[in-house]
């Protein structure tokens, strides 16, 4: 069998993780599978093969960060050398970097997770002229550049000028068996009804704060309306006091990091994303597959994809679009907005799309079967069929 290494930064925290630990299970039948993680402290997705860790984790400080990304790139050629691989995947940008370094006599696979023009702006400063070179130095070092959406794909050739015949796009997997295992024995409760859920890291990119909003809006009709939002970061303390602010204390509910997030699905009535920008949204294929009929923004990319596949994005909606799979509404924006801000035109729909699905039960059944029929085509079959034709 033919050797492969996937690096990662972790096997814990965000999607790209998960799914370096997803793609180790899924190959481990057909290769001989390895894995190098920088920090392997706190691992919590299980994965299959060797794993390697480096106990390299991130430095403060340019220097620091330099010193620690070069010994990397020394440790992971050194197992490369010995290993004699013949596939190197990486995710995301540092290890990306890594892997094209280390390179030895492998084929170099790099994955690109999100969309960098959205989350990465060429035209502001130096930083982002290094990180636009950077980026067109992975690409052009790959021998593929996998990316998790079409949306990404076009993103990379028109942004960074990655050439077509390098990028290869391969859907993120939804491992529902082991989502439903977790669910099964974990004992949390929520209340029910009238229940809306939301997942991600707590950030800008998110887009949280647009949602809290549309909540105080709903709440006018739907008194008893219930958000629980699911995940950390560094705006908790300005989304709790925005909550506050709008006095929806008791409607809107944090509950930080859960082990097993997917516990939470069956209380509730349909899933929500506000994001600005995705690459594929793990979350919600996972809310899809424990069947929650999902509302979400138009955003760059993937979100239509897995919603309306064959259509374009549209990031600014005249209104709310009826979607195949589910309802698109436009992205809201990154502006800050306080409590007494007027609702936007993009928020304004998010609090139709929400009304519409939560008081129309035969819709909310529709597109809970809608939900199931499309998780289908992203089983880790599929993907992993995926991935060996790209490795063959």
């Amino acid at each position: 069998m033919k050797n492969i290494v996937i690096i990662v930064p972790t096997l814990n925290g965000g999607g790209a993780e998960r799914t370096a630990a997803n793609l180790s299970m899924f190959l481990k039948e057909s290769y001989n599978v390895h894995l190098i993680v920088f920090d392997g402290r706190d691992i919590a997705y299980p994965y299959a093969g060797t794993l390697y860790d480096l106990h390299m984790p991130s430095k403060d400080g340019l220097f620091n960060k330099l010193i620690t990304f070069f010994k990397r790139v020394n440790v992971v050629k050194t197992i490369k050398k010995e290993h004699h691989f013949d596939y190197s995947i990486s995710l995301l940008m540092g290890p990306n970097l890594v892997n094209v370094l280390s390179y030895v006599d492998e084929k170099v696979i790099t994955s690109v997770r999100n969309q960098m023009s959205k989350s990465r702006n060429p035209a502001k400063g130096i930083g982002g002229y290094v990180e636009e070179k950077l980026m067109r130095f992975v690409g052009n070092k790959s021998y593929k550049v996998v990316t998790p959406s079409i949306g990404v794909e076009n993103d990379l050739k028109a942004a960074y000028g990655i050439p077509a015949d390098k990028v290869v796009t391969i859907h993120n997997p939804c491992n529902y068996e082991i989502l439903f295992k977790k669910a099964e024995n974990n004992s949390i409760v929520l209340e029910t009804g009238h229940g809306l859920i939301t997942m991600g890291r707590l950030t800008e990119q998110k887009g949280q704060w647009h949602l809290i909003r549309a909540i105080a809006e709903v709440k006018k009709t739907i008194p008893d309306i219930k958000l629980y939002v699911l995940g950390e970061g560094q705006l908790e303390e300005r989304l709790k006091c925005l909550v506050k602010n709008l006095s929806l204390e008791n409607n809107i509910k944090f509950l930080g990091y859960v082990e097993a997030p997917h516990a939470c699905f069956k209380f509730c009535d349909a899933f929500v994303l506000s994001s600005e920008f995705e690459g594929l949204s793990n979350a919600l294929l996972e809310a899809m597959a424990f069947g929650l009929p999902c509302i979400s923004t138009d955003c760059y990319s993937g979100s239509r994809e897995i919603l309306n596949p064959g259509t374009n994005i549209k990031e600014h909606l005249e209104d709310i679009e009826m979607c195949e799979y589910g309802i698109l509404t436009s992205v809201c924006g990154m502006g800050e907005f306080d409590a007494t801000s007027p609702l936007t035109k993009a928020e304004l729909q998010l609090v139709k799309a929400i009304e519409l699905l939560l008081r129309d039960s035969e819709l909310k059944k529709h597109y809970h079967r809608k939900s199931l029929e499309r998780i289908a085509d992203f089983t880790p079959q599929k993907i992993t069929a995926d991935w060996q034709t790209l490795l063959k």
